[in-house]
C-alpha cells in the first residue's frame, strides 16, 4: 500500500503577468475550492444563480478546459487549460496573470487554506502555486492527473493519478504516503480519474478505475478504513461497474457513487463501508414505459446534493433525475438530445445541467424547465460565483478539427448581460 517516494522536483515553468499582485482577500474562503465547490464534492452552491439573462462576458483560451474552473474569496477565476497554461481572471473576466505549465493541465485547480492552488497536469506532475501565480514546487507521480486535488485542514495534499495511485503531499511538496490500486485480471494497474473526497472528519475517500471497488482511507498514514465492493448481482447485467466519477459526501456524511457499466446510483455508510440502497436510474418504469429507453447508460459525472439532500444525478444519457435521500427516485425528465450533463445546485435547490448539445438547463427541484442559456462548444461544470453569475468552460478539443472555433470561458449573469 505504502512504498518508495517519486523524487519531487522543482521546474522553471514562465510567467505572464498580465496585472500586478492578486487583490487584496485573495486568501480565505474560496466561493468555490474545486470540483464540486468543496472537498465533499457535493457541487451545492451557497448562492442563488441566474434563471433569466445572457452573457456578461467571455474569455478565449488556446485550448480546452476538461475540468471544472475555481473562484477565490475575492472572486478570482482559476482556470486549468489544455494549452498548458493556468489562467487567473478577476471576477470581469480581465486576465490578472497566467502561468504557463509546459504541459496540458487535465485537472480542475483547488485552492488550499492558505491560498495556495494545486493542478495536476498531463506530464504526471502535481503543480503547487502561490496566490500570486508563482510555483512553489511540483510533485511528480506515474501518470497523469485528471484528479482534482483535495486538502485537508493540515494543508496535506492528495491527488490521484493514472498510475493507479493516491499521493498524501505535504504542504513544502515532500511526499509523505501513497496507496495504490489495483486493476482487474491480467492488468497490473489500476487507474484513478476521480477526485478524492474528504469526510468530515478528514478521511479519504477514493474510488479506482478498473475495480468495483471504494475505499476509506485514514488520512494520517493510508491506512484502509473499509472497503465497499460493488459486486455484480447475477439478476441484473447492470451491475458491478468501475468508479469513474468522484465519491459524494453528504452533510450526513452519507457516500453516493456512480460507476461506468453500471446505472445504478448508490448509498454508502460512512462507518462501515455497507451499502445502504442502491437505485436503478435507468428502469423502464421510471420514463413511464416498459422498455428502457436508456439501455446504455450509466454514471461518467458526479452527482449533487440539494439543500434539502435531494440528489441531483446524470446518466450518459438526456435524463436528469432526482432521487430521495431514501434511494426513491422523485422524477425523471429528459432535456435535449444529447444529455451527459455535469451538474450543479443552487441555494434555492435550483439545478444547473450543462450539456453536450451548448445549452444550460436550468430545472426547478420539481423537475420543470426555468430557462436555457446558450453558449457554445461544449460546456461543462457550471460554476456559482458570489455575484449570482454562472460560469462555464468549453471542454471541447478543436485541435484536430478544421474549425476556426476557439475554445472560451462563459459567464452568464441575470442582469446587465452584454452578449460577445
Amino acid at each position: 500500500m505504502n512504498g518508495r517516494s517519486f523524487p519531487i522536483t522543482t521546474v522553471l515553468v514562465s510567467i505572464l503577468v498580465f496585472a500586478a499582485a492578486l487583490p487584496a482577500g485573495s486568501v480565505g474562503e474560496a466561493q468555490w475550492a474545486t470540483l464540486g465547490g468543496s472537498f465533499q464534492r457535493a457541487g451545492l452552491s451557497q448562492f442563488q444563480g441566474p434563471v433569466a439573462g445572457g452573457i456578461r462576458w467571455k474569455f478565449e483560451t488556446g485550448g480546452a478546459v476538461v475540468g471544472s474552473v475555481m473562484v477565490g474569496s475575492g472572486g478570482q477565476i482559476r482556470i486549468a487549460c489544455e494549452d498548458g497554461k493556468l489562467y487567473t481572471l478577476d471576477s470581469s473576466g480581465q486576465p490578472l496573470w497566467v502561468l504557463n505549465a509546459n504541459c496540458p493541465l487535465l485537472s480542475a485547480p483547488t485552492i488550499g487554506p492558505d491560498g495556495s492552488l494545486y493542478v495536476g497536469g498531463k506530464d504526471g506532475k502535481l503543480f503547487a502555486v502561490d496566490p500570486n501565480g508563482r510555483l512553489s514546487w511540483t510533485c511528480r507521480t506515474g501518470g497523469a492527473i485528471y484528479s482534482s486535488p483535495a486538502v485537508g485542514s493540515d494543508g496535506h495534499v492528495y491527488v490521484g493519478s493514472t498510475d493507479g495511485t493516491l499521493y498524501a503531499v505535504g504542504r513544502d511538496g515532500v511526499e509523505l504516503w501513497r496507496f495504490k490500486t489495483r486493476g482487474p485480471g491480467a492488468l497490473p494497474n489500476g487507474a484513478v480519474f476521480a477526485s478524492p473526497a474528504l469526510g468530515r472528519d478528514g478521511t479519504v475517500y477514493l474510488a479506482g478505475l478498473y475495480e468495483p471497488n471504494l475505499y476509506a482511507l485514514k488520512p494520517a498514514d493510508g491506512s484502509v478504513k473499509w472497503v465497499c465492493r460493488f459486486l455484480k448481482n447475477p439478476d441484473d447485467p447492470k451491475t458491478a461497474g468501475w468508479p469513474f466519477t468522484s465519491p459524494v459526501v453528504g452533510a450526513d456524511g452519507t457516500i453516493y457513487q456512480t460507476l461506468l457499466y453500471d446505472s445504478h446510483l448508490y448509498a454508502v455508510d460512512p462507518g462501515m463501508g455497507k451499502i445502504l440502497w442502491s437505485v436503478d436510474l435507468c428502469d423502464p418504469a421510471l420514463f413511464g414505459q416498459t422498455t428502457n429507453p436508456t439501455p446504455d447508460g450509466d454514471g461518467w459525472s458526479e452527482p449533487v446534493l440539494g439543500p434539502d439532500g435531494t440528489i441531483y444525478v446524470s446518466c450518459d444519457d438526456p435524463y436528469l433525475r432526482a432521487v430521495d435521500p431514501s434511494g426513491v427516485v422523485k422524477w425523471s425528465k429528459r432535456f435535449g438530445d444529447l444529455g451527459a450533463f455535469t451538474l450543479t445546485v443552487d441555494r434555492n435547490n435550483v439545478v444547473y445541467a450543462a450539456s453536450d448539445d451548448g445549452r444550460v438547463y436550468v430545472v426547478a427541484s420539481d423537475g420543470s424547465l426555468l430557462t436555457q442559456f446558450e453558449t457554445g462548444g461544449w460546456p461543462a461544470f457550471p460554476v456559482l460565483a458570489a455575484d449570482g453569475v454562472l460560469i462555464l468552460a468549453d471542454s471541447k478539443d478543436y485541435s484536430s478539427l478544421n474549425t476556426d472555433a476557439r475554445n472560451a470561458v462563459w459567464a452568464i449573469a441575470a442582469d446587465d448581460a452584454v452578449k460577445p
